[in-house]
């Protein structure tokens, strides 16, 4: 029998050397300048108390600037911050740097300038209450979600220091002492959270009772046809080719963009076909078949034949309750679901929910693909190549490099309006221009025909976080490689050895299954729950009301964008809108830069007045700046065209065929700019110099260290 005290021995014990190197190298980073108020360490070689003796914690430094963590970590990163993560991965600040910095009293605001301001305390400082304060930040141009100390100082009489507001949020805050029966516990108290135990419960089995039942009379008389395959394999022709035997129905697309091509695809095929998008109807005479966006399906008017693309939508966190919707409500005769492997399990569990007959027509791809075996660097990147990166700004520096080296070159990205993607697209396809450089919009929704699809990065913002890909999404993004009848097989690759071994990686893996379908509240849903919408919303997403045999494959929609504009109106102003229009309202296609000028529009509505138009973008687009603001311009414009398609508030949209107009000679424009090579360099925000490809921050190396030799 083996000891305890021989356990320990065998035991691999932590290279002692190898821990010291490490605080040693990042105390080298430290200085010699020791924390005020702190003696330094007796013992010199105790490194990591050296080190903690001569620099500040994220919370340490944060508390010397009169800030919070968070805010102090978006600094250090717009700004430049010198810092460290020691060994132990804490983010550090040198004392050496880091104090000269927060005595001098412009760059300590320079850092406070990123702190978030909540509108409890806006209100409470400024005394006025959520209407006045909505209106305020609405005509100062701020998003009322997000706004931050420098946006807001000097506005509204509040003062110039972020110091000065702290204290008069404290001598505002000041809340009376606790009185002296704190602790004890309350009559009742336990009574009271068994009632509210118990009220819940009974709303969550009304809302379960209220549940749509998919098990219809008609089932016995449709069947679903499930195309699983990779892209490029066939699946959406064999699928228009039963929607055109048919005569009648729809095909129903995540994008305008593909709603468009399939549109133009059938009326040049002599089939003719209506398009029905969030933003626009084109009404073609004669014509049984409608291409649309999917959230514009009308179930009760299925036709004989109903396609629905991408289906490994269905668990899409913001959108997927539109597929759920459409799959289990149609009523055609005749279904086919289109989708990658990933999505086969979940459909066919579904399918079987609702007693739907459902067959299985799995599609092989028609071009063969691979791995390459050694990366592209940008210089020797092949014509007929899609080089994906995942941000708007990477991609316009990866234009204006290719374009230096004598490339023509596409783009493509999630912001770019629609019918520009389309002409960038067009241009590659036709061989125009020989690289495209694309976001992962380039994934779904674009005839895109490639010999490689070549990664510059491997990781991507998900909206949270900065992540790796995931093995799905280099299986979508790649499978655009490879042009059938032209060459013999597609590559994938990367710009870097360290990339290339990641996406071989990456590649090699099953991508996991899909695990649940998303569904959305129904107005009968929100009138079963107290409070105001935005409550409704909560509280429904909170309460997870889904039957107990749908729960393994339903859960609920991600509800965080409609809570947001749903905050930004009164009760009063719910009140009056009615509960249907005012959900409809909060439904509209809008991003943190909208918002504002939804906002208005909601203003106009609910007072009976026409709907402000779009500002007005910048013609002709010269630079970077111009570029952003008319994209900009064309996302508010698509929020007016949205609301001003919906019956309910198309009367309050008279003016959408101009809007319409000034939104595709925006667009024109954008196509216009970047055809001519247009300059979409970033700068430094302080000397304007061009920023290198790939650089973190928004200020230049010379900038930042003028900076620091001005706080030494």
């Amino acid at each position: 029998m083996v000891s305890p005290l021989e356990k320990n021995k065998t035991k691999p014990q932590p290279d002692a050397s190898a821990d010291a190197e490490a605080w040693q190298s990042v105390l080298e980073l430290c200085g010699d300048e020791i924390r005020k108020g702190i003696r330094p360490p007796k013992n010199k070689h105790a490194l990591e108390q050296q080190v903690a003796a001569r620099s500040y914690t994220i919370k340490q430094a944060a508390k010397l600037v009169g800030v919070d963590g968070e805010t102090l970590r978006t600094a250090t990163q717009e700004l430049a911050l010198d810092s460290f993560l020691d060994p132990r991965g804490k983010l550090r600040f040198p004392a050496r740097t880091f104090q000269p910095t927060v005595a001098d009293p412009d760059l300590r605001e320079m850092i406070a300038g990123y702190a978030r301001l909540r509108p409890a305390d806006l209100r409470g400082v400024l005394a006025v209450d959520q209407r006045t304060l909505n209106n305020r930040i609405r005509q100062a141009g701020l998003s009322p979600k997000r706004i931050v100390w420098r946006d807001a100082r000097g506005l509204w009489d509040l003062p110039h220091t972020f110091a000065e507001y702290s204290q008069l949020l404290d001598e505002n805050g000041k809340k009376p002492s606790a009185d002296k029966g704190k602790g004890k516990k309350r009559r009742g108290g336990r009574h009271r959270k068994r009632r509210q135990r118990q009220a819940r419960s009974k709303l969550r089995n009304r809302l379960i009772d209220a549940f749509p039942n998919w098990r219809n009379a008609w089932r016995d008389q449709q069947q679903l046809y499930l195309h699983i395959g990779e892209p490029n394999s066939g699946k959406t022709h064999d699928a228009l080719q039963a929607l055109k035997s048919a005569g009648s129905g729809w095909y129903l697309a995540p994008l305008r963009l593909l709603a468009y091509e399939i549109f133009d695809r059938l009326n040049a095929e002599g089939v003719a076909c209506n398009l029905l998008t969030g933003e626009e109807v084109i009404r073609v005479e004669g014509a049984t078949i409608t291409a649309a966006t999917i959230e514009m399906f009308s179930a009760h008017d299925s036709g004989e034949c109903v396609i629905i693309d991408e289906a490994q939508m269905l668990a899409d966190a913001d959108r997927g309750w539109a597929w759920t919707r459409a799959l289990m409500e149609c009523a055609a005769p005749e279904m086919h679901i289109i989708g990658p492997p990933t999505a086969r399990k979940l459909i066919e569990v579904l399918a079987a929910a609702a007693e739907l007959p459902c067959e299985l027509v799995e599609h092989e791809r028609l071009a063969p693909i691979a791995v390459a075996e050694r990366h592209f660097t940008l210089e020797t990147l092949p014509p007929a190549t899609i080089l994906v990166a995942f941000s708007r700004r990477n991609v316009l520096d990866l234009k204006m490099t290719l374009e230096r080296m004598g490339r023509a070159v596409s783009v493509v990205y999630g912001s770019l309006p629609p019918e520009v993607r389309r002409r960038q697209a067009d241009r590659f396809a036709e061989g125009e221009t020989e690289i495209c450089i694309a976001t992962d919009a380039v994934g779904m929704g674009l005839n895109l025909p490639a010999d490689v699809v070549c990664f510059y990065e491997t990781e991507k913002y998900d909206g949270k976080n900065d992540r790796r890909l995931h093995p799905a999404e280099v299986h979508q993004i790649g499978g655009r490689a490879g042009r059938y009848g032209i060459r013999e097989a597609g590559l994938i690759a990367a710009t870097t050895k360290a990339d290339m071994d990641i996406i071989r990686e990456l590649y090699a893996q099953q991508p996991p299954e899909l695990s649940y379908a998303r569904v959305a509240p129904t107005v009968d849903d929100l009138t079963l729950i107290p409070g105001s919408l935005a409550e409704q919303l909560t509280r429904w997403a909170e309460l997870q009301s889904i039957p107990d045999e749908l729960r393994a494959i339903i859960t609920t929609a991600d509800m965080d964008e409609r809570i947001e504009l749903a905050k930004m109106l009164t009760d009063d102003e719910i009140q009056r809108l009615g509960l249907a229009r005012a959900l409809q309202l909060v439904n509209a296609p809008t991003r943190k830069s909208t918002r504002a000028y939804w906002l208005d529009c909601a203003y106009m509505i609910i007072e009976g007045y026409q709907m402000p138009l779009p500002p007005a973008a910048p013609v002709p687009i010269q630079d970077g700046g111009d570029l952003d603001a008319t994209e900009a311009c064309i996302a508010c414009a698509d929020v007016y065209l949205w609301l001003s398609q919906r019956k309910e508030f198309a009367d309050f949209g008279e003016a959408h065929h101009q809007v319409r107009e000034e939104r595709r000679e925006w667009s024109l424009s954008i196509d216009q700019a970047l055809l001519l090579n247009l300059n979409t360099a970033r700068r430094c925000r302080i000397c304007r110099a061009r920023l290198p490809s790939r650089h973190r921050y928004r200020i230049c190396e010379d900038c930042f260290k003028r900076r620091r030799i001005r706080a030494a």
